[in-house]
């Protein structure tokens, strides 16, 4: 028997909603209590700054309050890790940047989690733009000038990472080979600790964005190197870049906010949903702009994707440079 297609236009629709309202069914009340962002770095860098900034945003449209914790240690591996440990039902994230979890499964050979399976990547909430700085009294104003400084004067020159296999770090061993130069790295918790012991000369050097430099730069207390990456950035564009003075690794900056692996696929979409909006207001424009960072306009999935491909491009660039995983830091 054949049936109007009127009817079974309708019959159609009727099906897609029955879907729909089931899958809503299925999908686990959320959120029921606070939200809770991990911070896998000391208090006072530019990460735990972005998760309290767009804290107020979440509160608002999801109607829970949102706590920001700092977990610092152990290059972001005790914080990830208490992230993977939490239960997967979308009130506990974590935000981190790229040696998370780009740099750290290249690099550690015991990682008590597993990057591809005990984290739900949700959303890039932008990447940044960054630089290398000196203390401004350093006996050097430019790259050239500090890579001749560094092999007159070898392992006298300090360089303040935020850790084993940080992006500072990652920078400063691509360096050291590629340059041949001996240059000392000091560990701190974070940007929070690393920034100000370059500004009061314990460290002579570190790696750092361009907005929280600016004023720093202005304010004499810094001096500006060499911008990371291949293109001269807009915020500085008389600033030659790593890749023009002798070539850049390619390890992108970007800013990630994760979820414990199993989270549902219904709340991680509804937290990349909200956190899209949410940099998109005007106060978080602000905020991107005055840190020079940039928006990534991507889905849950996308962002996997991104997160996966950063990962295997960090595996090529640590073999082809000498780095071997080894043993995890406590």
């Amino acid at each position: 028997m054949k049936y109007p297609v009127k009817l079974l236009t309708l019959l159609a629709c009727a099906a897609t909603a029955l879907a729909g309202s089931a899958a809503l069914a299925q999908a686990p009340s959320f959120p029921t209590k606070p939200i809770r962002i991990i911070v896998p770095y000391a208090a006072g860098g530019l990460v735990e700054l972005m998760a309290r900034s767009v804290g107020p945003f979440l509160t608002e449209s999801m109607g829970q309050a949102v706590v920001v914790e700092t977990r610092p240690g152990g290059s972001a591996i005790i914080g990830m890790q208490a992230c993977a440990t939490s239960a997967p039902d979308g009130h506990t994230l974590c935000l981190a940047v790229a040696d998370a979890l780009s740099y750290n499964p290249a690099l550690f050979s015991d990682l008590p989690f597993n990057a591809d399976t005990d984290f739900a990547p949700v959303i890039n909430m932008g990447l940044s733009n960054n630089l290398l700085v000196a203390n401004a009294k350093a006996p050097f104003n430019n790259y050239k000038e500090m890579i001749a400084h560094a092999k007159a004067n070898p392992g006298k020159l300090n360089w303040a990472t935020w850790g084993a296999a940080s992006l500072p770090d990652l920078y400063l061993q691509w360096i050291k080979r590629s340059a041949g130069v001996d240059i000392a790295g000091i560990p701190y918790k974070g940007a929070g600790q690393a920034n100000p012991a370059v500004i009061s000369g314990e460290a002579d050097i570190t790696y750092m964005g361009f907005g929280v430099s600016a004023p720093l730069i202005k304010a004499g207390k810094m001096k500006p190197i060499v911008a990371v990456g291949t293109r001269r950035s807009s915020f500085m564009p008389s600033l030659s870049t790593l890749g023009e003075e002798g070539g850049d690794p390619g390890l992108q900056g970007y800013f990630a906010m994760y979820a414990p692996g199993k989270t549902p696929k219904p709340i991680v979409d509804r937290l990349n949903a909200e956190l899209a909006r949410a940099i998109r207001t005007p106060k978080m424009l602000e905020f991107y702009k005055t840190y020079t960072l940039e928006h990534v306009d991507n889905t849950a999935d996308q962002f996997a994707q991104f997160a996966r491909a950063d990962r295997e491009n960090a595996l090529k660039v640590f073999r082809s440079i000498g780095i071997t995983p080894s043993k995890a830091p406590q």
